[in-house]
């Protein structure tokens, strides 16, 4: 678990502080972005030669993340702390990933099943989306066998709403039907936990010996204001955003459904913008109404990625920024039109509350009203199993998501707090862990925080500029197929030569998998030669080097969880101090300057594992 060392809170124990680089930082696996980078960047030339390389790049990356040939098209997180991004534009990482799904997604058929022997206490998952798959890999992993109970026909829960333009279908279920096949998971269709005799206590009196809790938010929330829950919601032509793209990817809902009709969505992040651009798709003459504001800085700002926002926009739909919905409309228990007030503040010290201008208002016509204002879990399910306290909230520990109501109940993904599909698979590994301990009688929490700082960028005369990302022109893209296009080999190298490679070597390791180097060269320093001039800090590109008090005087020392053993301050050094421990000539002659090869190893000192 993943805590920042600027939380003072969260340090309840001694923690191991690690500098990372920041875009492994921003992501909730921890995923090792600087290695994969690296390795990419070393590709050869020939598509048939890189091949063979994509694939143990894809095999390296599936290890940690089966879902990653999904990530490669829907998630960018990791971008978003890249320090690249104002230094001529983040890393392209989602489409670096992408670049390795769009031929590992194949191969994944091929990809052998396990050979693990399954012969611990059987574990049950309730809720078969990226939360309950991911602990699911995880558990089998360690020799569990993992039952999965899903309420519908298919895996996958929420990944199904995401529209196919920006998700194809093949790359989802080829991703979902080899991770059960792969990981030997069981799966129950049709199978609603909460329901008649199918209940949790029921799956304990069975064998399962605990149970992780992820079965999503399916309960839209309702649109409300001043407090109160608005009228008109039960009109026709008024519907909620899950339910509408749950409908569209089951393929209810025909072509030009919305043809002459004129549609509004309420919502300001990113489903909301994907069930406007659905719509728009459909040939709805579509308008999008949000609270938030445009400006990214501002603390109101919408929540929705950029991208999102840049192809609604291209794709014609009208964005109506810092308005409200005040009243629903209708005729004849009919839906005809909102009352959209202008919001004035979004959020206050109290955290969400709005506040609206009532003699600024808009009115608009609608025949359809597409209310896509967030969800929130199936209440009567968790008051039925006792999983929520007299306030209807679910105590648990949010370190390992352990349920304070039941200890062998654990509770995670879009059920705990509705978030992106990487967050759900956090909380699936996290599960996972907490599950073996709790199993094995271990401390749940011991050891599983972490204080990191991210890595500064590297310093550089000047950055390179970040790709251009191809979209086909916005009149010839109002269908469900992809419209961005991926990287070629040729681009794919080029973007991940362009990374910095921030993160310290010992978080990478990329150079010694391939065979550049046996192993890391950790500089030394031979304190009775250092002076203390500090030419070394002035030539470290990466921080890694500093002065200390040491014996009554200053001398160098290196931070080895920064250092990137390129050598410049062994070159910089006028006193021959420092050296790379790995490199007999260098070694040599630092021996030489000092005098006596024997009086080397007395006194070095370099970077240590710092206890917080």
């Amino acid at each position: 678990m993943w805590t920042s060392t600027r939380d003072s809170k969260a340090a309840v124990e001694p923690a191991v502080r690690q500098f990372v680089p920041p875009c492994q930082m921003g992501c909730p696996i921890n995923e090792d972005i600087q290695r994969t980078n690296v390795l990419i960047s070393l590709l050869p030339e020939d598509p048939h030669l890189a091949h063979e390389g994509i694939i143990q790049i894809g095999d390296y990356l599936y290890e940690k993340n089966p879902f990653f040939t999904v990530c490669g098209f829907v998630c960018g997180l990791c971008e978003l702390l890249c320090n690249y991004h104002d230094k001529g534009g983040a890393i392209r990482r989602r489409l670096l990933k992408r670049f390795i799904s769009d031929t590992y997604t194949y191969y994944m058929d091929k990809k052998p099943a396990w050979e693990h022997k399954r012969n611990r206490e059987p574990v049950a998952i309730v809720g078969g989306g990226p939360a309950g798959l991911s602990c699911g890999y995880e558990l089998s992993r360690r020799g569990y066998p993992v039952t999965v109970f899903e309420a519908s026909g298919r895996l996958g829960g929420a990944l199904w709403l995401i529209p196919r333009y920006r998700l194809p279908e093949k790359v989802l279920s080829a991703s979902l039907e080899n991770l059960v096949r792969i990981a030997g998971i069981d799966v129950r269709f049709h199978s609603r936990v909460g329901e008649g005799e199918l209940t949790l206590e029921a799956l304990r009196n069975q064998g399962f010996a605990a149970v992780f809790v992820a079965e999503g938010a399916p309960a839209p929330r309702t649109l409300t204001f001043g407090g109160k829950e608005l009228d008109g919601q039960d009109y026709s032509g008024v519907m909620y955003g899950h339910t509408f793209l749950y409908e569209v990817s089951h393929g209810n809902i025909a072509p030009n459904y919305f043809r002459g009709k004129k549609v509004v969505v309420i919502g300001g992040g990113n489903v909301a913008f994907d069930v406007a651009r659905t719509a728009r798709r459909l040939a709805g003459d579509t308008t999008l109404v949000c609270l938030e504001r445009l400006e990214r800085e501002h603390r109101d700002s919408i929540q929705a990625d950029p991208e999102e926002v840049r192809g609604a926009w291209e794709e014609g739909i009208r964005i109506l920024y810092s308005r409200g919905v005040s009243r629903i409309l209708g005729k004849a228990e009919r839906l005809a039109g909102i009352e959209c007030p202008a919001c004035t503040s979004v959020f206050n010290e109290c955290g969400f509350n709005p506040e609206f201008n009532m003699e600024d208002n808009l009115r608009l016509d609608a025949d359809v009203l597409i209310i896509t204002v967030g969800q929130g879990p199936e209440e009567s399910f968790l008051r039925r199993e006792n999983l929520v306290d007299e306030r209807g909230r679910i105590p648990l520990d949010s370190l390992t998501l352990q349920s304070k109501k039941k200890p062998w109940v654990f509770v995670g993904g879009d059920l705990k707090a509705p978030s992106f599909m990487v967050n759900a698979m956090q909380d699936g590994t996290v599960a996972a862990e907490s599950i073996e301990r709790y199993l094995r009688g271990l401390d749940l929490a011991k050891g599983r925080r972490k204080h990191f700082a991210p890595q500064d960028i590297p310093r550089r005369r000047f950055y390179e500029s970040e790709p251009e990302v191809l979209w086909i022109p916005p009149e010839k893209r109002m269908h469900f197929q992809v419209f961005e296009r991926g990287f070629t080999l040729p681009e794919a190298v080029e973007e991940a030569r362009r990374c910095l490679s921030c993160g310290p070597c010992i978080s990478c390791m990329a150079c010694v998998s391939v065979g550049i180097q046996e192993g890391l060269s950790p500089v030394r320093v031979i304190l009775d030669r250092c002076s203390g001039c500090g030419l070394c800090v002035s030539a470290c590109y990466f921080d890694a080097c500093s002065l200390r008090e040491v014996d009554g005087g200053k001398r160098s020392v290196t931070e080895e969880l920064r250092c990137k053993s390129c050598s410049m301050c062994v070159v910089a050094c006028p006193s021959a101090a420092r050296y790379m421990q790995d490199d007999p000539f260098a070694r040599n002659l630092a021996g030489v300057l000092a005098g006596l090869e024997s009086s080397l190893p007395e006194k070095e000192m370099s970077g240590n594992t710092h206890k917080e």
